[in-house]
C-alpha cells in the first residue's frame, strides 16, 4: 500500500490516534470524480464488509463507509486484511469513475456524511484539479532484476585486466596467488557494479519519454505487487511511474528493449490508482 498520505486536518483521525470510538465516523477510501459516470454505485463492499457508497459534492465525492472506530490492531494479518480490501475498494471505484485520488488506509472523519460534505467543500478546488489532472494517467510499477552469471561469464573473457590477473594466478605462489585472487574479485565486483548502473539508466532513458513522472521506490516488496526474486536474480531498480492510459503499450515496448538482455527480467504491474503521484489532500 502508499505511503505517500500524511495526515488530514483536525477533523480526522487515524489508526495511530488511538482507540477510542468515533462519533459517526466515514472511512474514506477514495475521492473520485462522479461526473466521470452514471452510476454513484460500487459492486463491492469495504473492510469488515460494510457497505460503501458515495458522498457527492457538486461534481466530486468522497467514497465511504460508516465506522464506529478506526483500525488498529496489534495482529499483522488483520491489518494486512485491511489494506487489501481499502485497495480493492479504491480499485473498483477507479473501475467506475476512472482515475480517484487514494487516500491513506485508515482515513476516518467524525461527524456522519454533513462532516464528509463540509470536508469536500472546504478542499473543492484542490481536489477539482488534482482530479482533473490526473484523469486518464495511472500508475505503473517497474522492478528491474538481474541474473549476473551470464555477464561475468562474458566478461571474463572479454577484460584485459581479468585475463591479466588469471594469468598472473597461474604462474603464482600461494600467497602471491591468494592477493592476485582477491584483486581479481574486486575487478569483477567493480565491472558488475557499473553494469547495475548501466542497466539502471538504460531503463530511465527508454521509458522517459513515454512517462509523465517517476519515482524511484525502495526495495522492500508491497501488497500490492509481487517483487520478490530468485536467489540468482538481485533487484537493480524499483520504480513507480505515471502514465497515460494511452501510452501503456508503449511504456511496454520500450522495456522490452532492457528485457533482450541477458540475465535481465522486468516485472512490470498496473495500471494502479496514483498511490505515489497523488496529493496528501488537506495537507498544509
Amino acid at each position: 500500500m502508499t505511503d505517500h498520505s500524511q495526515s488530514l486536518d483536525d477533523a480526522q483521525t487515524t489508526a495511530a490516534d488511538d482507540e477510542q470510538p468515533v462519533q459517526q465516523g466515514r472511512y474514506l477510501y477514495c475521492v473520485v470524480d462522479t461526473t466521470a459516470s452514471d452510476t454513484e454505485t460500487l459492486s463491492t463492499t469495504g473492510i469488515d464488509e460494510n457497505p460503501v457508497y458515495v458522498i457527492e459534492t457538486d461534481g466530486i465525492g468522497a467514497v465511504v463507509h460508516d465506522c464506529e472506530t478506526v483500525y488498529k490492531t496489534d495482529d499483522l494479518d488483520q491489518v494486512k486484511q485491511w489494506v487489501v480490501t481499502h485497495q480493492q475498494v479504491v480499485d473498483a471505484a477507479s473501475d467506475v469513475f476512472g482515475t480517484p485520488l487514494p487516500m491513506r488506509f485508515d482515513t476516518v472523519l467524525e461527524g456522519g456524511d454533513a462532516s464528509v460534505e463540509d470536508w469536500l467543500a472546504e478542499h473543492y478546488e484542490n481536489i477539482h484539479d488534482d482530479l482533473q489532472s490526473f484523469a486518464g494517467m495511472w500508475e505503473y510499477r517497474i522492478t528491474l532484476l538481474w541474473d549476473s552469471s551470464p555477464f561475468e561469464d562474458r566478461i571474463t573473457e572479454q577484460d584485459d585486466r581479468l585475463q591479466e590477473l588469471q594469468q598472473r594466478q597461474q604462474q603464482a605462489g600461494a600467497g602471491k596467488r591468494f592477493l592476485l585472487e582477491k584483486q581479481y574479485e574486486k575487478r569483477i565486483q567493480e565491472l558488475k557494479q557499473d553494469q547495475r548502473t548501466d542497466l539502471a539508466e538504460q531503463l530511465t532513458e527508454a521509458i522517459t519519454p513515454v512517462v509523465n513522472d517517476l519515482a524511484e521506490q525502495e526495495s522492500r516488496p508491497t501488497l500490492s505487487d509481487d517483487t520478490h526474486s530468485s536467489a540468482e536474480q538481485e533487484q537493480i531498480l524499483r520504480v513507480a511511474v505515471l502514465a497515460d492510459e494511452d501510452n501503456e503499450t508503449a511504456l511496454g515496448d520500450r522495456l522490452d528493449t532492457i528485457v533482450e538482455q541477458d540475465g535481465v527480467e522486468i516485472r512490470f504491474t498496473g495500471p494502479w490508482p496514483p498511490y505515489t503521484f497523488a496529493p496528501d489532500i488537506g495537507a498544509e
